[in-house]
């Protein structure tokens, strides 16, 4: 979804080599070098992910360990060894949820799930192999468009056949519009000299504490003008494999802002 979205309005500016499971089997190290010596890249954009956070509880743990950890670690130990810059995606998801105004860059990691400790491992990994290593974390990423899995399309899509949803209402964070997120990986392109070695924040810019599933859910159907009955419901009314954090904000400290939340999605649902 990030990498469609970034080559949709960068193509232009950066020479991109784009691979896909179908062309770069991404957990053999051989393979990786083997392209990064033909083509000599100057940065890994590495937007790879294993993003199927119950199911990492049990029947793919394996997988998600190979594609959010094995591999990250690859593509930082090949990076180093090029002398290439290279930046990865991390989540909100490496903290617990317990701070309800939110996480900086830099707070204590405290990962409650495979998905999490996946992340949290190919952090700490990949800044091991690669102190230059660039992360950068977002949150609740929506974009490109229908045919990708989000929770904007899931409830445009669920609302075509249900006239009543129950949404949680008491998980907060911030929406991010992979569209504002890839202008904001341009500019850290930009001006890598000064990124190097990095952990980043990018989300939407959304007040308080964050809103809500719920709160997201009413925010698109308002736009929309959908006619559809939204009942709020709790976490655990709504129970899943994997543990999810109450409060997930995550606070960016850099001079690079995303626009508003409100705008974003507007802009996303216009061009849908």
């Amino acid at each position: 979804m990030l990498a469609f979205d970034f080559q949709k309005y960068f193509s232009q500016e950066f020479e991109i080599f784009s691979y896909d499971k179908k062309n770069l089997d991404i957990i053999i190290l051989e393979n990786i070098e083997k392209i990064v010596v033909e083509i000599k890249p100057d940065i890994i954009l590495n937007c790879a992910a294993y993003t199927a956070v119950d199911n990492a509880e049990d029947i793919w743990a394996k997988l998600n360990y190979d594609i959010n950890t094995l591999w990250v670690y690859n593509l930082a130990k090949i990076s180093k060894k090029y002398s290439i810059d290279f930046i990865t995606f991390s989540t909100d998801y490496v903290f617990d949820g317990m701070e309800e105004n939110g996480y900086s860059e830099n707070d204590n990691y405290n990962p409650i799930n495979s998905y999490w400790m996946a992340k949290y491992l190919w952090e700490v990994i990949a800044k091991k192999e690669n102190e230059d290593t660039i992360i950068i974390r977002t949150s609740w990423l929506y974009g490109w468009g229908s045919q990708f899995k989000n929770f904007v399309n899931t409830m445009l899509q669920l609302s075509e056949t249900k006239k009543e949803l129950k949404i949680i209402n008491d998980q907060f964070g911030n929406p991010t519009n992979a569209k504002d997120l890839t202008k904001a990986i341009s500019q850290v392109i930009e001006n890598i000299e000064k990124q190097r070695g990095k952990i980043l924040h990018f989300s939407n810019e959304t007040e308080n504490n964050g809103i809500t599933w719920f709160d997201f859910a009413k925010e698109i159907f308002t736009i929309k003008e959908k006619k559809i009955i939204l009942v709020p419901c709790s976490t655990s009314e709504y129970p899943t494999k994997a543990k999810r954090p109450a409060f997930s904000k995550l606070m960016n400290n850099s001079d690079i802002k995303l626009r508003n939340r409100k705008e974003g999605l507007r802009d996303y649902l216009d061009n849908l």
